[in-house]
């Protein structure tokens, strides 16, 4: 069977995937006003969504190691499935919420499985697969307000959005189920392998490098818009230069796929974290303007695009044996960092202001690239020189 075919699938699971954890920003208002409550308790659809997600994925790096990958991965997408309908058909608000933490704990198990079975499946370039596949989370990510604006205008709901987002999950389910892949007996690891995992320095030192990746971009995520509106700048046009940033994100998964390989994994994400780093330093240095700060920022998401599908197949090739734990440990830390540091740069904005919240940017780049430099001294595995793609 045709490698493109082979990867459809995980193409489209990484969209769905960024359906379900995007979409939800654009449908608060309209949750709010669908069960008159105010945004302090809407929002607690954020809470339990987001739990859902951040406690599945290390249960999910246990069990796809004891169990089945595939499985496990083919579960979490019957999960989203039940809690899409729920959402879609409920009317009372604290069971909707209940069925976005369920939503949440089928996205956790998908994303941490997708990494380490197609690894398994694409194990000549893993590199340049995962980070062309995580390109399409940011295209389900840029498309969620885009679809939900287009169901509004046709008189659907925000109801309507997860209903259609079911369907394609539905879709997506399907295509894990036909005979894409070759059949391959999974060996089961014992719990004392998985648990020895952390008494590795490595392991420990990609958690660092995730956590402070993920600082630095929820940081600016969060509060890049509410930094420029008060340096002067429209608050229309500070979101729309928000937006380079993630087109650059997008692209550069596309075009920075293939040099994962020639140049080497942990080669590659050193590379862009200087390059990302030094971008963000300078548009936080610069008097904001229009078109310098777009490209500006649209070059930092172009360097770190890789920076999370690069080590996750560093990850999963380093550790084959435990590539469920290996990439739910990567993405658990992703998760502390995207809750952690957005809250703490409101925190410091409140008593020192928004210059020195945005200054936890370039820093986290700069920590990330310091763990990642411990990371290169520490590895011993022949992956550092690239893996030949063929």
């Amino acid at each position: 069977m045709g490698k493109k075919l082979q990867l459809l699938p995980f193409c489209c699971a990484l969209i769905l995937i960024g359906f379900g954890l995007s979409g939800v920003g654009s449908l608060i208002p309209e949750i709010a006003s669908h069960f008159k409550v105010d945004y302090a308790v809407a929002s607690r659809v954020f809470l339990f969504h987001g739990l859902g997600y951040f406690f599945a994925i290390l249960l999910a790096g246990f069990l796809g190691d004891l169990l089945s990958r595939f499985l496990i991965l083919r579960i979490g997408l019957a999960i989203i499935i039940w809690g899409l309908l729920g959402i879609s058909l409920l009317s009372w608000f604290g069971l909707v919420i209940a069925f976005f933490a369920i939503m949440g704990v089928g996205l956790g198990f998908l994303d941490c499985m997708l990494n380490p079975v197609a690894a398994s499946i694409f194990v000549h370039n893993p590199g340049t697969v995962l980070n062309f596949m995580h390109a399409f989370f940011g295209l389900g990510s840029l498309s969620a307000p885009r679809l939900y604006a287009f169901l509004v205008e046709q008189g659907g709901t925000w109801q309507s959005f997860y209903l259609v987002v079911c369907g394609f999950a539905v879709l997506v389910l399907v295509l894990f189920l036909l005979p894409l892949f070759p059949s391959k007996k999974e060996l089961p690891v014992s719990f004392g392998r998985i648990f020895s995992l952390f008494r590795e320095p490595v392991f420990w030192l990609m958690g660092f490098t995730m956590i402070f990746y993920a600082g630095g971009v929820s940081t600016l995520n969060g509060w890049l818009v509410a930094y420029l509106k008060e340096k002067g700048i429209a608050l229309s046009q500070a979101a729309s230069f928000l937006s380079f940033f993630w087109t650059g994100l997008f692209t550069g998964r596309l075009l920075l796929s293939f040099l994962s390989e020639r140049w080497g994994y942990l080669n590659m994400v050193r590379l862009n974290s200087i390059a990302g780093a030094l971008a963000l330093l300078v548009v936080l240095t610069i008097t904001p303007s229009f078109p310098l700060t777009p490209v500006l920022l649209c070059g930092a998401g172009f360097a770190l695009s890789t920076i999370i599908p690069t080590t996750l197949a560093y990850a999963v090739s380093t550790y084959p044996e435990t590539s469920s734990m290996a990439s739910g440990w990567l993405l658990f830390n992703n998760g502390i960092g995207n809750f952690l540091f957005p809250w703490l740069g409101g925190v410091v904005a409140s008593w020192l202001g928004l210059r020195f919240t945005m200054l936890f940017v370039p820093v986290s780049v700069l920590l990330m690239l310091l763990f990642q430099q411990l990371l290169f001294v520490k590895s011993k595995t022949v992956f550092e020189e690239g893996v030949s793609s063929g």
